[in-house]
């Protein structure tokens, strides 16, 4: 009988990238744009009203879902700069049996039929990388706080359990050069196993570069050392629960949750578990989590239960949340309006990437990438995080032009890179003439 661990795939997150012909610009320390300035003095009399906004948000939405038969649902979120929301859903949280042993979806005849139970926006989701946006914005937070005997420039063994530092060389590399995915430690495709078993599988091989901070890598393994240095500074027992007291400081009541590792029992436990005192589990409820659907090998597969993140991701990517939540999340990593950070630390610390420090070796180019928790793309001047882990992908992107947050999540297979961006340029028709004539998105 097939292995249930051999029809999943295992990419906590999956970028395809092609800056064809793009010019290089070098990477903005203050996340600025130099056509900023000119975007607030444009002609605003092509604006779209938000009642046209909406229609043609979802129109996109539902080109995603209805194009792809390996897709279940899609979630939406968009935060105007009024903090005025709008959040939708179509598809379906389950799919039939028939539908899925067909291996056909089809939306001719609507939603109702392929769906079990429909999608609605207060479902959460496998959030893959997006947890990094909380993981990151934790250890800044811990670095502004002056209580504690930390800074971003130490080296990690001085803040690494002695049964991680154990397993192998860490030597050089400083908490910084993890955030920024500079570290130069190996990849690896990751399966289930415990903190210790992956870092030693990591430290196990070469690395990138013997020189941490010259070689610009985005790497999982950091995260999950961000997470066990997490526990060490703050005494913490988990860093899970160190991460959602920053998210509820930011955003109040919300459904996110972490997964414990080595919980077989991790869908139908209560999410008192994970330290956010609710009552419901994941498979009950209004925040129910959306079943993950993969394709492998011509078929479609339900990947609810297989395993949980917290055992493959651990703090590099077992969040769980809803779209909505992720919008607001976005939009406060993004400004800082919820001041979990001073605003004169936060102006210096997001985006420190220096391109002259370092080579670019993951997306080709130095349009952007992912350090602190949070990337910036020059060419769409925004900021933003993708995630993906099987069955489940999304990307949420604050645009500093709109000053709008825009989040998705489906619960299948989708190439969501773009989406963000095509609602964008739908809503606001006139945005491109104030962003360079290359993308990064497609």
């Amino acid at each position: 009988m097939r292995s249930k661990w051999n029809i999943l795939l295992y990419p906590i997150i999956a970028m395809v990238i092609v800056g064809c012909g793009a010019e290089k610009y070098p990477w903005d320390t203050n996340n600025t744009s130099p056509l900023e300035g000119k975007y607030e003095t444009r002609d605003t009399s092509l604006d779209l009203n938000k009642t046209m906004q909406e229609r043609a948000a979802r129109s996109i939405a539902q080109r995603v879902l209805y194009s792809s038969q390996y897709t279940a649902g899609i979630s939406v979120s968009i935060m105007y700069d009024d903090h005025t929301t709008l959040d939708f859903a179509y598809g379906c949280r389950t799919l039939n049996p028939e539908v899925i042993a067909s291996t056909i979806l089809s939306y001719d005849n609507g939603p109702q039929s392929n769906c079990e139970e429909d999608l609605s926006p207060s479902h959460r989701f496998e959030l893959g990388s997006l947890t990094k946006t909380a993981v990151g914005r934790t250890i800044l937070d811990i670095d502004n706080n002056s209580s504690y005997d930390f800074d971003l420039n130490d080296l990690i063994t001085k803040h690494l359990p002695s049964n991680i530092i154990a397993l192998g060389d860490l030597s050089g590399i400083t908490v910084s050069h993890l955030l920024h995915h500079t570290s130069g430690l190996a990849k690896i495709d990751f399966n289930p196993g415990t903190v210790e078993q992956i870092i030693g599988k990591v430290l196990a091989k070469p690395r990138l570069s013997r020189n941490p901070g010259q070689v610009y890598a985005y790497n999982n393994a950091g995260y999950i050392l961000l997470g066990e240095i997490i526990k060490e500074v703050t005494g913490s027992d988990s860093w899970q629960g160190e991460v959602l007291k920053r998210l509820n400081e930011s955003i109040g009541t919300n459904a996110f949750i972490f997964p414990e590792s080595g919980n077989d029992d991790w869908l139908s436990t209560n999410d008192t578990s994970w330290m956010n005192g609710k009552s419901r589990t994941l498979i009950e409820g209004n925040n129910s989590l959306a079943v993950g659907y993969s394709y492998f090998e011509g078929a479609l597969w339900n990947i609810l239960g297989y395993y949980s993140a917290a055992d493959i991701a651990h703090s590099a990517g077992s969040m769980i949340g809803t779209v909505p939540d992720v919008t607001k999340w976005m939009r406060t990593v993004a400004t800082n309006e919820t001041h979990l950070l001073t605003d004169d630390y936060f102006t210096k610390t997001i985006g420190e990437i220096n391109p002259n420090t370092y080579v670019d070796v993951y997306s080709g180019s130095t349009h952007w990438n992912l350090g602190a928790g949070i990337g910036f793309d020059q060419n769409q001047n925004a900021l933003f995080h993708l995630g993906n882990i099987e069955g489940y992908e999304c990307h949420s992107v604050y645009s500093k032009n709109e000053k709008v947050t825009i989040s998705a999540c489906v619960n299948g297979v989708a190439d969501l890179i773009p989406f963000p961006y095509d609602v964008l340029k739908a809503m606001y028709p006139y945005r491109e003439a104030y962003l360079p004539k290359t993308t990064t998105t497609k």
